[in-house]
């Protein structure tokens, strides 16, 4: 975590009009979200119920769950979640799962508008889906729109970045507007990602905002300009244990340190090497990191290096803690909601 980019996503939010709800499976962690809080963020977004409750442990009381809450299991600890917060929304697009929300639970329907993940299309399908959500649980626990951008992670250059931030947001907008024309209330429009909040200018009309990535940023990021390497608060420290020949050296960080599930076009390897610019980590296996330069390897066994991981937020669930680097000081903090119960 940088400080700086917590202040300045905040201030980016503000600039705009727009409420901060930081995507916290990015951290998984309890003091990292009390200091977005605490820079201003109205609440929160989890992804799964484990996150959800560490957050409400912290002490977050507002708290958005993206993904659709399926099952009793996960439908117990949603009810016991929704008496604990003073303000619990979901977002879904199937109105059999809104219809098993408690009452006290708001809704935000999602909206395909462009990753073709979860969502309904964009205009008259999601009007439709949203006239059978209000038929069957009532007007009153409809909260508005939600979307993801997603496909912004897709883009090769910064105009189709912008084409996805554009997506989102007229999206959303486009299809608020015939919801409003048939009489429904629309109280929110929550768009999300990091690389296109750097382009939250074209979102007119949206109302909140819920990147995730930008409080530790990630090659991926870096690669597609919405980070600059500078901003990267998180590293994977390896150890050189092997040097075959001078041009391919192994680390101890395999794919159970690194990631290897989503890599942006254009970067090569699984992260970048910090101080060894003609250095790509090429490959993982479970326990091994393979390094590859055209040139010669200036590293030696024993040689500790970083590594600013491809994808922040699978790399943060591989851990169990981080170390926290301060000034001069340092500190272990736990990645508390990682995982699943």
């Amino acid at each position: 975590m940088r400080e700086h980019n917590l202040g300045r996503m905040q201030e980016r939010a503000n600039a705009h009009g727009l409420r901060l709800r930081p995507h916290a499976k990015t951290h998984k962690s309890a003091y990292v979200a009390m200091r977005q809080i605490e820079h201003g963020a109205v609440g929160l977004t989890a992804a799964t119920m484990q996150e959800s409750e560490v957050f409400a442990d912290a002490g977050v009381r507002d708290l958005l769950i993206a993904h659709p809450p399926v099952g009793e299991p996960k439908l117990r600890r949603l009810r016991a979640l929704a008496e604990r917060l003073d303000r619990l929304a979901v977002a879904l697009d199937t109105v059999e799962v809104a219809e098993t929300l408690p009452e006290s639970v708001e809704i935000l329907w999602e909206v395909d508008t462009g990753l073709h993940r979860l969502g309904t299309p964009i205009g008259e399908p999601t009007v439709a889906a949203v006239k059978r959500l209000l038929s069957a649980v009532g007007s009153g626990r409809f909260r508005g729109l939600i979307t993801h951008a997603g496909h912004a992670y897709r883009a090769t250059n910064d105009a189709q970045v912008v084409a996805a931030a554009e997506d989102e947001a007229h999206g959303l907008v486009e299809t608020a507007s015939l919801l409003r024309d048939e009489g429904i209330a629309v109280r929110e429009l929550s768009i999300e990602s990091t690389p296109t909040a750097g382009h939250v200018e074209v979102a007119g009309g949206v109302t909140e905002m819920r990147p995730g990535t930008y409080v530790y940023g990630d090659a991926n990021n870096v690669q597609l300009g919405a980070l600059a390497l500078d901003d990267c608060a998180l590293a994977v420290v390896a150890t050189v244990v092997s040097r075959p020949e001078r041009t391919r050296a192994v680390i101890d960080a395999g794919s159970k340190a690194l990631p290897a599930d989503l890599r942006v076009a254009g970067l090569t390897g699984f992260g970048i090497v910090l101080g060894h610019p003609g250095v790509t980590l090429e490959r993982l296996s479970e326990e091994h990191g393979v390094l590859v330069s055209e040139g010669s390897i200036d590293l030696r066994v024993g040689d500790r290096v970083a590594v600013i991981p491809a994808h922040a937020c699978t790399t943060v669930n591989l851990h169990p803690a981080l170390l926290v680097v301060a000034d001069s000081h340092s500190r272990w903090e736990p990645v508390d909601a990682r995982g699943w119960r």
